[in-house]
C-alpha cells in the first residue's frame, strides 16, 4: 500500500479482508519514526519484527513487533550512516541478521557487515560506496 504510506497485515484465513491491521505508517506521508513515504519492500523476521524499505524517505525502517515507532537501520537519519540510499525497494535479512537492500535508483545491492554497509552488486557505478 505504497500510495497509502502504510504496511498492513492480514490473516491468511480471512477471505473477506476483515482482519486488516496497520503494522506501520499512517495515512499521510512523513519522515517521523512512525511514518512512511512510499514503502515498497518488507521483510518479517522470526521475531515478527518488520523491516520496511521506505522508498521516498531513502531509508530502511525497523518496527519491532507490536511497536508503532520505527528505528532507521539504513539510509537517511540512520544511527550508523555508512551508506546513502536512493529509493530502496527490497530487503532481505539473513540468518545472522545481516541486511541486504535493493537500492533502486543507485542500481545496486548493498549489504550490512561488521563494519557497516558495503556495495555488493552494481558497485562499479558507485566506486567508494
Amino acid at each position: 500500500m505504497a500510495d497509502s504510506h502504510q504496511v498492513v497485515t492480514r490473516s491468511l484465513n480471512d477471505y473477506v479482508m476483515t482482519s486488516n491491521r496497520v503494522a506501520a505508517g499512517l495515512t499521510n506521508p512523513g519522515r517521523n519514526s512512525n511514518e512512511l513515504y512510499g514503502p515498497h519492500g518488507i521483510f518479517v523476521d522470526v521475531n515478527l519484527d518488520l523491516y520496511v524499505a521506505d522508498g521516498r524517505n531513502n531509508r530502511v525502517q525497523l518496527f519491532k513487533s507490536g511497536e508503532s515507532n520505527g528505528i532507521t537501520v539504513a539510509g537517511y537519519t540512520s544511527l550508523n550512516p555508512t551508506i546513502t540510499l536512493d529509493s530502496p525497494s527490497g530487503i532481505i535479512l539473513d540468518a545472522e541478521k545481516y541486511l541486504f537492500i535493493v537500492d533502486q535508483f543507485n542500481s545496486r545491492i548493498v549489504g550490512s557487515g561488521l563494519n557497516g554497509f558495503r556495495c555488493l552488486v552494481g558497485c562499479h557505478l558507485h566506486e567508494g560506496a
